[in-house]
């Protein structure tokens, strides 16, 4: 059963921001971006704090049309794609909410910051090779560089940074079901220019979780499952993931976290009777999304690393809050 939490039709868009692990003076701000159904679906940047149960909105005036929408580390910029003049792109835009485009043509997608805010990872669509590209470029749109391109046939999607903004995190699709699930809309109508060459293959890849260190040339396997929902994560010591994969039961997801070498999968959350996704870190604890079907929203929680004393932290009705972008899976 295909699940599509983020689409691009009208007044259903579930959009969402990560920065990272803490909220005191020393540690990266966490966000989100929540969209009402009161305010026509458009965004808001918010910074949380999970213990005092309390949101802070911040002041950027971020377009209706923007997906993916993230902010960096200190929530005084963000970046999100959204449908230009030459079709998908990556756009940047600080407090002085004054928009800057990264890239052209690209059809790109899902940006993300590294924890020092000079870097943004991102997917992009190369119709020519019929794969998806993981891509770095510096936070002015300068020195892009292809991390990953696949094999033909398969598609690389929503990278996240480790830690040490040393890694990344993403998502590869083996044969051709996605091609034509590309984020709610087929190809977009881009102009695709991105000639990058193919780096060094994964040898006869399985579709499932990869790490790659930005100074490797082949990306490593840790967890193979063609059913997932949402971005992967590393969890705040590096060690682990944190991903959002079925249940095995009505066909919910629940978050479980594993090991970078593919051991200790461990469910974190058990629900039969709705989605719980989104996992992030937060210090000594993981937040983690779950629908409210009663209001209509998705609901943000805090639980132990164990996945014990599960706390709701906000919640706000007919309104989507989430803490991670991009929410799209199989």
């Amino acid at each position: 059963m295909k699940k599509l939490a983020v689409t691009l039709a009208a007044a259903v868009m579930m959009i969402i921001a990560l920065t990272g692990c803490g909220t005191d003076s020393t540690s990266p701000l966490l966000t989100y971006v929540a969209r009402a159904s009161s305010d026509s679906y458009a965004p808001h940047l918010f910074i949380l704090n999970p213990t005092t149960k309390t949101s802070t909105a911040v002041t950027i005036s971020i377009p209706t049309s923007a997906l993916n929408v993230t902010s960096n580390s200190d929530a005084t910029k963000v970046a999100y794609s959204r449908n230009g003049s030459n079709g998908w792109d990556i756009f940047l835009m600080g407090t002085d909410s004054v928009e800057k485009q990264l890239t052209t043509g690209l059809d790109a997608w899902a940006p993300a910051f590294s924890p020092d805010g000079k870097t943004i990872v991102f997917y992009n669509y190369n119709s020519g090779s019929s794969t998806r590209s993981i891509t770095t470029m510096n936070l002015d749109g300068s020195n892009q560089k292809a991390l990953y391109t696949g094999p033909s046939g398969t598609y690389a999607y929503y990278p996240q940074f480790s830690p040490d903004g040393k890694s990344v995190v993403f998502y590869l699709y083996v044969s051709g079901c996605c091609a034509a699930q590309h984020r709610g809309a087929a190809r977009m109508q881009a102009q695709n220019t991105n000639s990058a060459a193919p780096l060094q293959q994964v040898a006869s890849p399985s579709s499932g979780w990869y790490t790659m260190a930005l100074t490797d040339t082949t990306a490593a396997l840790v967890y193979a499952t063609s059913s997932w929902w949402g971005p992967a994560v590393y969890t705040a010591d590096g060690k682990k993931l944190l991903l959002s994969i079925p249940s095995g039961t009505n066909n919910y997801f629940n978050v479980s976290s594993v090991n970078l070498d593919g051991t200790g999968l461990t469910p974190l959350t058990t629900s039969t009777s709705a989605d719980e996704v989104s996992a992030v870190p937060n210090k000594n604890l993981i937040l983690f999304i779950r629908w409210n079907g009663t209001s209509s929203s998705y609901d943000i929680y805090t639980m132990d690393q164990t996945g014990a004393n599960q706390t709701l932290v906000s919640s706000t009705a007919s309104t989507r809050e989430f803490l991670i972008d991009s929410y799209w899976g199989d």
